[in-house]
């Protein structure tokens, strides 16, 4: 069993005696009461980057599309304007801009969780920001099968990619070899990219996932897609993360990657815009992404007729019915 490390604890902000005063005085330490829309969206970042470190990128789609709006419409956005009627303006405006359904249904979903954060805060919010459901494609939640995992798995890159330099072939490596550990140990990003030699023993593999706090144990040589491959990669990079770019980085990179693999299946994608039903074929690779490795670890196990409470361990699941969400039986 190997040593148990600890985490560098959390340093006290130099900010905070003045904060834990002024609460004191003022219950609403953050009045936002007369703040714009985009002032709101900025304190909520600072605020919740103190504990989660990555939330201020992740925000940067819905940024830039609320920054293009009020350029449009020379014009500063304020919270109270985010009602039930917003939100058809709002999804067609972003549609119009070429954004897909489940990218509108990401930024759609961070900014009502963030006005129902700055209710609490004194913000002047509609009552009726939360009463729209965003749009959601259909069959748009990719798992591969065992066998397009190792065709990716054994693409060869070297080859493939001889009149390109040294440098960019590493990099394609790394990323193909990131994204079959990840087919293989069914982790998030967030945790594949934390990947050491301490989290091994033997043929278990053990992570504390930076998301949720659950530990996910996964036994390789009954959950990995190809236990061999698996323990060939980690041996390569002595067991620790292939490539540690950030998501976006890597989704481009692999969203390449898998284009030049040959991943061009098309794929059925129905959206249900302003009350007509769209269908639009897509080939494969441009609906592949860094969560598409954990829906086939779990899509794959559940085929090969794993136990589904051994799966919920291995991928650090609590609930049946989030698990039950990554499984696709296309």
């Amino acid at each position: 069993m190997p040593a148990l490390s600890i985490a560098t604890p959390i340093q006290p902000q130099a900010d905070f005696r003045a904060y834990l005063e002024q609460s004191l005085r003022n219950p609403f330490v953050l009045d936002l009461k007369d703040c714009s829309l985009m002032e709101v969206i900025r304190i909520c970042a600072n605020a919740k980057s103190k504990i989660h470190p990555n939330y201020k990128e992740s925000l940067g789609s819905l940024i830039y599309n609320l920054d293009k709006l009020e350029k449009a419409y020379r014009m500063t956005l304020m919270p109270v304007q985010v009602t039930d009627i917003f939100w058809g303006y709002f999804i067609a405006f972003c549609q119009q801009n070429g954004l897909k359904a489940s990218s509108i249904t990401t930024i759609c979903g961070q900014l009502r969780s963030i006005l129902n954060w700055a209710s609490k805060y004194n913000a002047t919010v509609s009552p009726t920001f939360a009463d729209y459901n965003t749009p959601r494609a259909l069959n748009q939640e990719i798992a591969l099968t065992a066998d397009e995992v190792s065709r990716i798995a054994y693409f060869d890159i070297d080859r493939f990619y001889s009149n390109k330099r040294k440098d960019f072939r590493e990099r394609m490596h790394r990323v193909r070899d990131l994204f079959v550990l990840g087919c293989n140990l069914g982790q998030r990003h967030s945790d594949l990219v934390r990947i050491e030699r301490s989290c091994f023993d033997r043929n278990i593999f053990r992570i504390t996932q930076q998301k949720t706090g659950n530990l996910a144990v996964v036994n390789i040589d009954q959950f990995a897609i190809d236990p061999k491959t698996t323990y060939r990669i980690l041996e390569k990079y002595n067991y620790e993360a292939p490539y540690k770019a950030s998501i976006g980085n890597y989704n481009y990179a692999l969203h390449q990657l898998l284009k030049d693999v040959g991943l061009d299946e098309p794929v059925r994608i129905e959206e249900r815009v302003a009350g007509v039903l769209q269908v639009e074929n897509v080939p494969k690779w441009k609906l592949i992404a860094s969560h598409s490795a954990r829906r086939t670890f779990t899509t794959v196990n559940v085929l090969r007729g794993r136990n589904i409470h051994a799966i919920k361990r291995a991928t650090g699941h609590t609930d049946t019915r989030c698990l039950e969400r990554y499984i696709r039986d296309e």
